[in-house]
């Protein structure tokens, strides 16, 4: 018997970056948005509103993230 995989739902963050350094993070698969001053914050903000979206959906909670420089 072969043991069980878990597959992972990956979800693609975009990440902007607007005139005065302030980084967006949006996933539009879940409309969830965030920003941080810093590129690491904006990241850790987005994973957090996913977490939250996905509990809030009854979603699988076992997910990566995907980012994609818009800058």
């Amino acid at each position: 018997m072969q043991p069980s995989t878990v597959s992972k739902k990956t979800y693609q963050v975009i990440l902007d970056k607007d005139e005065n350094g302030m980084i967006f993070a949006r996933c539009d698969e879940l409309h969830a948005n965030a920003e941080g001053k810093t590129e690491a914050e904006a990241k850790n903000n987005i994973k957090e509103a996913i977490e939250l979206m996905v509990d809030h959906l009854n979603k699988d909670k076992s997910f990566s993230l995907k980012f994609v420089h818009k800058y």
